[in-house]
């Protein structure tokens, strides 16, 4: 009986090592591969290539994502965003300074224009237009009418399948 535990034990041990093993083979290749596109994103990112960093750290994520390279992509990725956002957001207080004197000039023409009394324009119609005569008569235009002919479809030929 001793003998018969020592081999279940055996077969239990080589199966858990075997299984860490393949693990093992499988995933390492997979981070190192990870790692390296991580290193290369954050060079990009160094040069200030950020379009070519957000693909990087995308495919990261997208190829590889139970790896730590991914943990990391991503939250790079939000950095990058919440830097865009704070860039752009400077921006535009940039442009609302540069722009405010002209804005409110703007504005204050509009109130003026919006507080003015309406124009009245007033238009004379036409006066009517005389027709031409010809030794005391009125000539009109003489209205030609046309009328559509109808065209005929030809017949349609039908044949009969015979049964058999």
């Amino acid at each position: 009986m001793k003998l018969r535990a020592l081999i279940w034990l055996t077969a239990i041990v080589s199966s858990i090592l075997g299984g860490l093993a393949v693990y093992l083979a499988l995933s390492v290749p997979n981070d190192l591969k990870a790692d390296q596109v991580l290193k290369n994103a954050r060079q990009d990112i160094e040069k200030g290539n950020t379009a070519a960093a957000r693909e990087s750290l995308s495919r990261i994520i997208q190829q590889y994502p139970r790896t730590d390279a991914a943990a990391a992509a991503t939250l790079a990725l939000i950095r990058l965003g919440d830097q865009d956002r704070a860039r752009l957001q400077s921006e535009v207080v940039r442009l609302r300074e540069e722009y405010e004197e002209e804005l409110a000039d703007v504005r204050r023409t509009v109130d003026a224009v919006a507080k003015a009394p309406p124009k009245v324009v007033t238009t004379s119609a036409p006066a009517p237009k005389k027709s031409t005569t010809t030794a005391g008569k009125k000539t009109t235009p003489k209205k030609t009418t046309t009328t559509a002919k109808k065209k005929t479809t030809p017949k349609k030929k039908t044949t009969t399948k015979r049964k058999r």
